[in-house]
């Protein structure tokens, strides 16, 4: 039985909190590096979900800190999209056509421990079956990035952490420069341009070395965010937080070039439409 780690303390006054949950073993290898089974999408736009009844669920259920799903039910909102919140007992309590109904289902930032143990193990299959037989995308900030991956997403098991919706290891801690005593800061993310970024990061995850899949690396050139398709669904994890209010940097540190909730809101078109990103 696995077991998991509270890593980072939650700053309740402020009303977030760090991303929590990750397996006891930081350093898993990463299989996804060599993996074929989810090729990145082509760079042409690729088929979207067609039919959906919403474009967004939003995923605000136990684990999801408060601040980060309210403010990214303001960025869904700013970029016209139609969403639905649904907390931990509703998704628990969807059929698999109710889940697959909407065009990408979006998880913020929280304890990643906490959404993953709170759903029923039927929940959290659909979820994966909405992904990759429907065509439902799936975005992940943070803890919604560490529940996102795992080996079993290419068979109907029970995931033994997580949704596993884009195959690889369970993602290993990142810290920056190597200090695992830092808790949140602002770091500085490469993209495939050359463009460089100040993003919030708060006990995140490193995402996987998928081919022609990697948005965004580290300063030490580890991927930030990666993009892959999944079936015939389409999967964009970030470790930092694109979305993190401004209230965060209180804690997190300087920001010298402010707000990233235009990243933010181009991983959800993303995979709304699976349209890729720019990628190493």
């Amino acid at each position: 039985m696995k077991k998991f780690l509270i890593g980072f303390a939650p700053v309740m006054m402020l009303g977030f909190s760090a991303c929590q949950g990750s397996p006891e073993s930081s350093n898993l290898p990463d299989s996804s590096l060599s993996d074929t089974v989810n090729p990145r999408l082509p760079s042409q736009s690729g088929a979207p979900k067609s039919g959906y009844s919403k474009a967004v669920l939003l995923f605000n259920g136990s684990g999801v800190s408060t601040s980060d799903w309210q403010t990214t039910e303001t960025l869904i909102q700013s970029m016209g999209l139609s969403y639905d919140l649904v907390n931990t007992a509703q998704l628990n309590a969807m059929s698999l056509d109710e889940v697959a109904s909407y065009g990408v289902m979006v998880v913020p930032g929280g304890s990643g421990g906490t959404i993953y143990k709170s759903l029923s193990e039927a929940a959290r299959l659909k979820v994966r079956q909405a992904v990759r037989d429907y065509g439902m995308g799936y975005v992940g900030f943070c803890a919604g990035a560490w529940v996102a991956v795992g080996p079993e997403s290419n068979t109907d098991q029970t995931a033994s952490y997580g949704f596993a919706v884009a195959s690889g290891d369970v993602l290993p801690s990142w810290f920056p420069s190597g200090n695992t005593s830092l808790t949140a800061a602002v770091v500085p993310v490469t993209f495939a341009d050359g463009s460089q970024r100040q993003l919030v990061w708060w006990g995140g995850p490193s995402t996987p070395e998928w081919g022609q899949g990697v948005v965004a690396r580290y300063s030490n050139g580890i991927p930030a965010i990666s993009e892959t398709r999944s079936g015939k669904g389409y999967v964009v994890i970030s470790g930092p937080h694109p979305e993190a209010p401004q209230s965060w940097r209180g804690t997190a540190g300087t920001d010298s070039d402010g707000l990233d909730y235009d990243l933010a809101k181009s991983m959800i078109q993303a995979a709304l439409t699976q349209t890729p990103l720019a990628t190493f």
